[in-house]
C-alpha cells in the first residue's frame, strides 16, 4: 500500500480525492495522480441467467423486498448502483439501508454502490431495502445473475411466520414518515423494524403482547415491559391509524390518561316536555357532559317511556345519552353491558321495573385502559 507524498492518510484531504472504476480496476485518485489500484481484471462471475432492472425506492420507503428481480432464492451475484435526487444535496442523507431477510433487526448502509456474490451452494440471501430519506426518492440500477438455471419463487417463511421484539416501552413507537410509516426502536433509539401504516390489517392485545398482522411481513409480535405500556401502545397505534397525519413526536402527553366522556341529552328523550338532565340540580348549562363532574339526575315517566311497565337498559341509553367521545379513540358505541343499573333495593338490575329511585354508573374503558369511574346518574321513576 502506498501513500501520496505529504498526505497523512491513504486518500489525503483534498476534495479531489476519490475512488472510481477505470477499465477493469478500482483506482484511488488524488488530484491528478493515481495513487492506488486494485486489479480486478482477472475476476470472472459465471452466469446462466442474467436480469437487469430499475427500482425506485420512494421517499421513506421501508422494507422493500428486492426478490432479486424474480430469481428468488437463487441469485449468485447482486450488483446495485444508487442514483440520488439532485435536490438531495446533503451528503449524509444519501444512503439506503439493507438487511438480509433472515436478520431484519440488523440493517446495513449502502451509499453509491454494492455488490454481493455467492456460488452454487452459498447463494445471495434475499434483501429488504429501506430509503431513510423522508423527502427524496432514490433510483437503483440492479443487475442480478444466477450461475445455473435453478429458480423458484421466494417465500419469506421466516418473516411471514412472525417477527418478535421484546422489552419495549410506549416510547419505542415513533413516526418515521408522517402519514406513511412508523418505526419501532430499542432503548438506545436504534431502529428495530419499520412498519407501513397501510399494511397494518389488525392489531390484537394479550397481556403485554401486541400482535400486528402486516400484509407485507406477516405477524409482528411486540412484547412490552408492562401491561400498561401494551395498552397505551395499542391505543397509540389505533390513534395513528385513524389520524395518519399525526406525528407521534408532537403528542403531549404521549400516553392517553383521559377517560371517555359521556355527553347527555338536554332532556329525557330530547323532548321539550320532559325533565332536564341536570348537574347537581343545576340546568343553566345544559346539555352536560361528564367533564362537568360526577353527579347528575333526572326524572323519567314510566307511563310515557315504559313497555309493559318496564324500561330496558337499551331504552335508557337512547333516552339519556347523546354520545360518548374519547380524546384518542373518537366516538365510542355505548352498549348495555357498559352501564350498571342499580335498583331501589341497591342491587344491579337489567331494567327499570316500577316506580322508585334508580341509578346508573358505568363500566366503560377506552383502548388505553382508562376507566370512566365515579360518574352516577340518579333516576327518579314516576308513574
Amino acid at each position: 500500500m502506498g501513500c501520496a507524498i505529504g498526505q497523512s492518510t491513504l486518500f489525503g484531504t483534498s476534495e479531489n480525492n476519490y475512488l472510481k472504476f477505470q477499465g477493469s480496476d478500482l483506482i484511488a485518485v488524488e488530484g491528478p495522480n493515481t495513487v492506488e489500484r486494485q486489479l480486478l481484471g482477472s475476476l470472472r462471475f459465471p452466469y446462466k441467467q442474467l436480469l437487469k432492472g430499475r427500482v425506485i425506492l420512494k421517499a421513506g420507503q421501508v422494507n422493500y423486498l428486492l426478490n432479486h428481480l424474480g430469481l428468488g432464492d437463487n441469485a449468485t451475484l447482486v450488483s446495485i448502483s444508487a442514483k440520488y435526487d439532485v435536490k438531495s444535496t446533503i451528503e449524509e442523507d444519501n444512503y439506503i439501508l439493507w438487511s438480509f431477510y433472515d436478520d431484519l433487526t440488523n440493517t446495513h448502509p449502502m451509499a453509491q454502490y454494492m455488490m454481493l456474490t455467492g456460488n452454487s451452494s452459498n447463494r445471495v440471501k434475499q434483501l429488504y431495502l429501506t430509503n431513510p430519506n423522508a423527502t427524496y426518492p432514490v433510483i437503483l440500477d440492479v443487475i442480478v445473475a444466477n450461475i445455473d438455471d435453478t429458480y423458484n419463487f421466494f417465500n419469506d417463511v421466516l418473516n411471514q411466520s412472525g417477527t418478535s421484539f421484546v422489552n419495549l416501552e410506549l416510547a419505542s413507537i415513533k413516526t418515521y414518515v408522517t402519514g406513511e410509516s412508523i418505526v419501532i426502536v430499542d432503548s438506545n433509539s436504534k431502529p428495530l423494524i419499520y412498519i407501513i401504516l397501510n399494511n397494518i390489517e389488525t392489531i390484537e392485545i394479550s397481556g403485554q403482547i401486541l400482535t400486528i398482522d402486516d400484509s407485507s411481513m406477516g405477524k409482528i409480535f411486540l412484547h412490552f415491559k408492562t401491561v400498561g405500556d401494551a395498552k397505551q401502545a395499542n391505543s397509540l397505534l389505533n390513534y395513528v391509524l385513524e389520524n395518519p397525519i399525526i406525528d407521534i413526536a408532537t403528542l403531549n402527553p404521549l400516553a392517553d390518561v383521559l377517560s371517555p366522556v359521556v355527553y347527555w341529552l338536554s332532556t329525557v328523550g330530547a323532548s321539550s316536555s320532559t325533565a332536564y338532565i341536570d348537574f347537581n340540580g343545576a340546568t343553566d348549562s345544559i346539555p352536560y357532559g361528564t367533564t362537568y363532574g360526577n353527579t347528575f339526575s333526572t326524572t323519567i315517566s314510566l307511563g310515557s317511556y315504559g313497555t309493559n311497565s318496564q324500561i330496558s337498559k337499551l331504552s335508557l341509553i337512547d333516552l339519556l345519552v347523546d354520545y360518548v367521545d374519547d380524546n384518542r379513540d373518537g366516538l365510542i358505541t355505548l352498549y348495555t353491558q357498559s352501564i350498571v343499573l342499580t335498583g331501589t333495593a341497591g342491587s344491579s338490575v337489567d331494567s327499570v321495573v316500577g316506580e322508585g329511585t334508580y341509578s346508573i354508573t358505568f363500566d366503560l374503558t377506552d383502548i388505553a385502559g382508562n376507566n370512566l369511574t365515579g360518574v352516577i346518574l340518579n333516576l327518579t321513576i314516576t308513574a
